[in-house]
């Protein structure tokens, strides 16, 4: 899955979530290549605060609205598609998630799939 945003520009924003915790995990749990995609584990990874803010109502809003600002995807339509529990098991998983996660979004290999600049 692409940015919407520059990698600079989606990583301030992700910074920008109020809670501490958030910010201490970015560096391990925010992954982007050069060329923009982000890394499958991230995307659960940010969808998680978006769920919950680790207890915070008002880490949880910004958490939403950045998922939605820098993914070509929205919170809401991401929800629909991907159980909350799926995204705990697995935004940690140390083998490539990222087919798994394309199914889940009805991105298979035969479906269109995310490209960069292109909602």
């Amino acid at each position: 899955m692409y940015l919407k945003k520059s990698i600079e520009e989606a990583r301030k924003m992700v910074l920008s979530i109020p809670h501490t915790t958030c910010n201490r995990a970015v560096a391990e749990n925010w992954s982007v290549e050069p060329d923009g995609r982000v890394r499958a584990q991230s995307v659960l990874w940010l969808f998680c605060w978006a769920k919950t803010g680790m207890n915070s109502a008002h880490a949880r809003q910004v958490s939403i609205r950045i998922f939605d600002e820098i993914l070509p995807i929205s919170f809401a339509d991401f929800d629909a598609a991907v159980d909350h529990e799926y995204a705990r098991s697995s935004r940690y998983a140390s083998h490539d998630i990222e087919h798994e996660l394309e199914d889940l979004l009805g991105r298979g290999p035969n479906r269109p799939v995310f490209c960069p600049n292109v909602l």
